[in-house]
């Protein structure tokens, strides 16, 4: 089952959007950020594009 309205970014971590969204919300600024409070981009790395693409999405 998918939840098309909060997609996995991160499949080895099993990080959905709301998760990067919320990290950003918390004043995670970049990748490294996000990976520590997220475990997001922490396997294999191909999420690193999206969840970077999420942080500028959520900036201030």
């Amino acid at each position: 089952m998918t939840d098309e309205s909060d997609p996995l970014i991160c499949m080895c971590a099993h990080v959905r959007e709301s998760e990067i969204l919320a990290a950003a919300g918390r004043g995670c600024r970049d990748l490294a950020a996000v990976r520590e409070e997220t475990s997001a981009n922490t396997g294999c790395g191909d999420c690193a594009e999206d969840v970077e693409e999420l942080l500028a999405y959520a900036a201030p």
